[in-house]
């Protein structure tokens, strides 16, 4: 049995060799991957000195980037590649981790079985009849507790993946859960990093999708202390100023127990939970699995976060690669224009020179048609005399 849990285990214990190196840690792929993606720009740069000809110097390395945005943009692409190896890596090893878990608890359940079926098949019956019914009525309890919390894993995962929105899937996981675990009424919570706020973005309650518009503040009320401590909140006793919602039905009666979750990913808060229910108690295997899926779904939430800002930058990228090349097209046209201009300028100064040359003949001319007149005149002057 020893051997079978030492080869399983050594299922996730193998390294992943990169060009000599024994890469373990998220961290470490992410460096990696950032390093070997560093022979794209070197390439881009050989590329665009042998193109244009450029001299090697810091001056015309930095007018290469000005006058070409792309260098840029494979930076960014480089940054991206790097954090997506990250994300890759990390939820990869979680879910090893958790596979290896779940392993090494049906090697001790079945350990725990062999043993005690040695002992009956070698008549120990040191053990009474009582004791086997009730470690097989344990083992079986154990059983369907690990099952249902598997299939609830099952339906949300299912969930998580159908949806890109971060809303649709706030809403559609909040009513599966409600209906799985047998509450009344629930709402998922938003944290907004810029906001700095904890933001209501789904409510179900009595069947129905409920609109309220609510916001919380770190440590403000049982939401923002959940958000503060980063800790489960289970109350028995709920305080008058919880805000219900109301059944035709069921009147004004406000609910008996309140189980709030936080939604933890790399120690950093995404979201929260909130389930009430009219049942005096919440058992804890139910806490046991809001708490487990918690943190499945508050990697989901990041992932949703990291593309949604991804989009935007490469959006931005975009549109600043864009505007680039239109500032680049406008300088190109004004060059162009100048250039008319100059030349405008130019024929202009010719035509002026010519002109004040014709004048200068012109004054040339009349000089001399003065000058002849004066001789004609002073000789015309003596003969009369």
């Amino acid at each position: 049995m020893n051997e079978i849990i030492n080869k399983n285990k050594n299922i996730f214990d193998k390294d992943f060799d990169f060009l000599g190196l024994e890469l373990k840690t998220p961290k470490e792929y992410a460096i990696a991957s950032f390093l070997f993606s560093l022979v794209f720009p070197f390439i881009s740069w050989i590329l665009d000195i042998s193109i244009n000809n450029i001299e090697l110097s810091f001056h015309s390395i930095l007018e290469m980037h000005l006058n070409n945005p792309l260098h840029f943009f494979i930076y960014f692409l480089m940054f991206l590649f790097s954090f997506f190896v990250f994300i890759f890596i990390k939820h990869k090893q979680e879910k090893e981790l958790l596979l290896e878990k779940k392993i090494l608890e049906k090697n001790q359940n079945i350990q725990k079985n062999s043993h005690l079926a040695k002992m009956i098949g070698e008549k120990d019956f040191s053990i009474s009849s009582n004791e086997v019914s009730e470690n097989l009525k344990e083992a079986s309890k154990k059983d369907e507790a690990r099952s249902w919390i598997a299939s609830g894993k099952e339906n949300i995962a299912n969930i998580l993946r159908l949806h890109n929105n971060i809303s649709k899937l706030a809403y559609e996981t909040l009513v599966n859960l409600i209906k799985y675990i047998d509450a009344i009424q629930g709402s998922f919570y938003l944290f907004d990093d810029e906001k700095n706020k904890i933001i209501n973005i789904a409510t179900f309650a009595y069947n129905r999708k409920r609109f309220i518009n609510q916001e919380y503040s770190i440590g403000e009320g049982l939401i923002g202390q959940t958000a503060y401590e980063m800790d489960t909140i289970y109350r028995r006793e709920i305080p008058e100023n919880y805000v219900t919602i109301t059944s035709g039905i069921l009147g004004d009666k406000k609910p008996s127990t309140l189980l709030i979750v936080p939604l933890i990913s790399d120690e950093k808060l995404q979201g929260i939970l909130e389930f009430a229910s009219l049942n005096d108690d919440i058992p804890k295997l139910t806490i046991k699995f809001i708490e487990e899926l918690s943190e499945i779904i508050a990697q989901t939430v990041f992932n949703l976060k990291v593309n949604i800002r991804t989009e935007k930058l490469l959006k931005d990228a975009q549109e600043m690669t864009e505007e680039l090349q239109e500032n680049e097209e406008e300088l190109r046209q004004n060059a162009e224009e100048m250039r008319s201009t100059q030349e405008e300028l130019e024929k202009s100064n010719q035509d002026l020179e010519g002109q004040i040359a014709e004048v200068e003949r012109s004054q040339k001319r009349l000089h001399s048609l003065l000058e002849n007149a004066s001789e004609v005149i002073s000789i015309y002057e003596p003969m009369e005399m």
